[in-house]
């Protein structure tokens, strides 16, 4: 035996010694067992074979005759796969010596299972067992041509959270799970949210759509409960030279545009990808706006006219910001859901406030008593929900010399409904300090007339959509006069917002309609405009000609 096995033995290390052709010429007992070898045999005349971490096979015997032929030292991390036992995890130092090659063999048993448990974490969703995102895009690139991508969201799992307990959302979780893994064979998960996640369908893998999405939707019972699981499903079908990334964004997608729907079931469209692109810019290019020293610069207030139905005369307007990006005007149908979503509704409120206040400073330039008149500013009921809002808008009414007795905050009916009590103390509150509360679009939020009873407002704004057609269409009609009629009972006055004919007027005088905004008397105006449209009124009289 050489000196170097000699050495070797006496540290008690599994090794091998062999010469350059790996013929065998000294090993320990512990790398006897390990690589199944005898001195004098070839390293590699064992029934085994070698893997790395991921089970992949690994040809260690050209490694190291590389090794051999280059002079090369280093470590070669490998599983030994034995036909009869677990893999045996190692790591091979490989060193040259006199021209003799030396395997020195170390266990590393519990730092790969510590990585690959690692691994794991990192791949699968605990909770639920699936793959997280990037490890699901990585095997279907890896395994799978085009397939049927497809985004499930149980559209209830928050109210059944609420109800009875994550636990049991979980289980309802599971339960869609099950169900997709029961009717798509060989589809691949993946964890998308707390009540959502991704499919991906073979391609060939039979399958209808309408099928799998009755299958979700079918009821279940747990525990004595009835449960309808009420899953929105958004799909995709790639085509050649799609990316795995981009269909699942389109799934995705496409399920954002089922949620308000009934039927919530719905393939992805061009189209929704534009609208949605369309809606990321226009967020971009809005937080830029509100972000300049100077809101002037992007926005501006135009006053809309409001009329007394009999005299005619001009009782006030209200304040519409516009927005104008690249010379073009932003409907604000499109920007004020973005200023509510990202917070700064209460910016524009206040750059309102401050263009009121110098309109209302040329007035009475004018000689106008615009203590006569009531000006409307619309109010997000995000900004209700504000704890501090009632003293903002204090702060800011007083700072612009502004008597709340001439101040109507105009809220829409839709969103009175969630917090109500809550909206409900702070209407009251505003009304208290002098402010009068309208309630905008009425007739479009289908509240209940419980609610109605409750609520603490001044005046009631029908929508323009039954003011546009109210003079051909019955159903219209009935509607109108429904509002109209509740108005009167109730004691409140009444706005017909969107009144363009002398037929419109008449019907809405007919039915004692108070006050009439719209283009029959005024479209909305700039400050200028503005006053010279009241001087000239109260000139006249208030007829219109």
């Amino acid at each position: 035996m050489s000196r170097l096995s000699e050495q070797l033995l006496a540290l008690n290390i599994a090794f091998i010694v062999t010469d350059k052709n790996l013929l065998v010429e000294a090993l320990s007992t512990e790398a006897e067992k390990l690589f199944r070898v005898e001195v004098g045999k070839h390293l590699f005349c064992g029934d085994i074979g070698f893997v790395d971490d991921q089970y992949h096979s690994i040809d260690l015997r050209s490694l190291l005759e590389g090794m051999i032929s280059s002079q090369k030292e280093g470590d070669l991390e490998v599983g030994i796969s034995y036909p009869d036992k677990n893999v045996e995890w190692v790591k091979i130092s490989v060193l040259h010596q006199q021209g003799q090659c030396v395997l020195h063999a170390v266990d590393q048993s519990e730092l790969i299972t510590t990585r690959r448990l690692n691994r794991q974490l990192s791949m699968l969703d605990p909770h639920t067992g699936l793959l997280y995102r990037e490890a699901f895009l990585a095997k279907i690139e890896s395994d799978y041509g085009l397939g049927l991508v497809c985004c499930v969201r149980i559209c209830n799992y928050q109210r059944i959270n609420e109800i009875w307990g994550t636990a049991v959302a979980n289980l309802v979780f599971m339960e869609i799970l099950a169900r997709v893994s029961n009717e798509i064979e060989g589809a691949i998960c993946s964890k998308h949210s707390t009540d959502s996640f991704n499919i991906f369908i073979p391609p060939e893998t039979p399958f209808d759509v309408e099928s799998f999405y009755s299958v979700l939707n079918a009821p279940f019972h747990f525990n004595g409960r009835h449960f309808f699981s009420n899953v929105a499903l958004g799909y995709y079908q790639e085509k050649e030279g799609d990316s795995h990334a981009q269909s699942l964004n389109k799934a995705e997608m496409a399920i954002l545009d089922v949620l308000s729907e009934r039927v919530r079931l719905a393939e992805f469209q061009e189209d929704l990808a534009r609208q949605i692109e369309h809606q990321n810019n226009l967020e971009t290019e809005f937080r830029a706006a509100v972000a300049q020293d100077d809101l002037g610069d992007s926005f501006y207030v135009v006053f809309q006219p409001v009329h007394e139905t009999n005299s005619q005369n001009v009782i006030g307007a209200e304040c519409l910001i516009r927005w104008t990006l690249n010379g073009k005007m932003v409907s604000p149908v499109e920007f004020i859901p973005i200023a509510e979503k990202i917070g700064d509704i209460g910016v524009l409120t206040q750059f309102n406030i401050r263009k009121l206040q110098e309109l209302i400073i040329e007035l009475k330039k004018k000689g106008v008593d615009s203590d006569a008149l009531l000006f409307a500013l619309n109010i997000s009921v995000v900004e209700i929900l504000d704890v501090d809002f009632v003293d903002k808008l204090l702060v800011a009414i007083n700072s612009a010399q502004l008597n709340p007795r001439n101040i109507k905050l105009e809220l829409t009916e839709s969103a009175l409904i969630d917090n109500f009590n809550y909206v409900n103390q702070v209407l009251e509150q505003l009304q208290m300090l002098g402010f009068k509360v309208s309630i905008d679009d009425f007739g479009t939020g289908f509240s209940s007339l419980s609610y109605l009873c409750r609520l603490s407002f001044d005046e009631i704004k029908i929508d323009r959509a039954f003011v546009t057609h109210v003079v051909d269409d019955i159903k219209l009609q009935t509607v109108f006069n429904s509002i109209a009629s509740l108005a009167t009972n109730m004691d409140k006055p009444v706005v017909a917002e969107g009144v363009e004919t002398l037929e419109q007027l008449n019907y809405a005088k007919k039915k004692n309609v108070q006050y009439i905004q719209g283009y029959y008397f005024s479209k909305p105006l700039d400050s200028d405009d503005f006053i010279a449209y009241v001087v000239d009124k109260t000139a006249d009289g208030g007829n219109n000609g």
